[in-house]
C-alpha cells in the first residue's frame, strides 16, 4: 500500500506493481485485497477519485484535477466521479 500511495498519480497496472514486488499479478490481487479489503484498482481509483475532489473543492478545474490526479481520460475520470460520489465534478464544488 505504501508503494501505490507513494506513486498513486503515475502510471499504475496491475502487472507493473506485481514485477515490483516479484508476484504474479494474481498473487499480487489477492495479497493485496487480503490487505486492504479492496482490489488493487478499485483502491487506486477510489484514492485517485478522492485526490480530484479535493482539489475540485479548493478550485481546480475538474479536468485538471482529473489530470493530476492519473486520469488520462477526462470521459473515464467524469465516469468514475459520477458513480462514486454520485454528482458530477463541477456540481461538487
Amino acid at each position: 500500500m505504501d508503494y501505490v500511495n507513494m506513486h498513486l498519480f503515475e502510471e499504475l497496472s496491475v502487472p507493473m506493481l506485481a514485477k515490483q514486488f516479484f508476484l504474479s499479478s494474481s498473487q499480487f490481487s489477492r495479497n493485496f485485497k487480503h490487505a486492504t479489503g479492496a482490489a488493487p484498482w478499485e483502491y487506486i481509483t477510489i484514492k485517485r477519485l478522492t485526490a480530484a475532489r479535493e482539489k475540485i473543492r479548493g478550485g481546480e478545474s475538474a479536468q485538471s484535477a482529473g489530470e493530476d490526479c492519473g486520469f488520462g481520460d477526462y470521459s473515464a475520470f467524469y465516469r468514475a466521479y459520477l458513480k462514486f460520489f454520485g454528482c458530477s465534478p463541477k456540481n461538487d464544488r
